[in-house]
């Protein structure tokens, strides 16, 4: 019986180790471990005590592409922390979240059920949240839409086993000729595009689009407008 139980121990041993050989390989071939990707250290996770997660719509990781250097890795998993501005993905041997040097990021995209593609801004020097400089590219073309996705904390006004919580924030910018500004009125987007309200507020009227209540699809129609204007 002892004897038994012992190949069956050893058998498993084998299978297991040949499992891993082969889940670390598939894993050097989507991600060169070795290389600048993963030289960013691991990830520690936020207090237990603060409610909710840092994490861009979703706290699991998610099969992505990211640029770095040049060089695009695809069927990577990634995870966004808005909280931090941090690019994560896994090291399944370890088990542990490592951090994707920032710098080196130059585009990295979530293929969530709708993918969304984030682009990196090395310099803002009017926005005082520009953390790493990661920003959704909501719209690209001659005048681009670019998205800041922030998490912030607050503490917990009521009795909870939670002390804080996490909340969202987004700001919106419109990029142009290398030029970024951060709207936080429809004027300015209106000057910083050079487009005349009258001629299209019908259109946006029957669009049903709404500064206040969706800025994102007002400025993607304005820039929209502006980019299929050029010649």
């Amino acid at each position: 019986m002892k004897t038994i139980f012992f190949i069956f121990c050893l058998q498993f041993c084998i299978i297991l180790s040949s499992y891993t050989q082969q889940l670390e390989q598939e894993y050097r071939t989507v991600i060169p471990m070795d290389q600048e990707i993963v030289s960013g250290g691991y990830f520690v996770d936020p207090p237990k005590e603060f409610e909710g997660h840092p994490y861009f719509e979703s706290k699991n990781f998610e099969n992505g592409k990211i640029t770095i250097n040049g060089l695009t890795y695809t069927d990577v998993p990634l995870l966004y922390n808005i909280w931090k501005d941090e690019i994560l993905t896994f090291q399944p041997i370890h088990k542990q979240k490592i951090l994707i040097r920032a710098d080196k990021i130059e585009s990295f995209t979530l293929l969530y059920p709708i993918p969304k593609t984030f682009i990196r801004i090395a310099d803002n020097p009017a926005y005082p949240h520009q953390g790493n400089g990661m920003y959704e590219l909501a719209l690209t073309g001659k005048a681009q839409v670019l998205i800041k996705h922030r998490k912030l904390t607050k503490p917990k006004r009521e009795v909870s086993i939670y002390s804080a919580e996490f909340y969202q924030k987004a700001d919106y910018f419109l990029e142009k000729d290398g030029e970024i500004i951060q709207v936080f009125r429809k004027k300015q987007a209106f000057q910083f595009l050079d487009l005349e309200k009258k001629t299209i507020k019908n259109l946006l009227r029957s669009n049903r689009l709404n500064f206040k209540a969706d800025k994102k699809d007002y400025l993607i129609f304005l820039a929209t407008t502006f980019n299929n204007a050029l010649p």
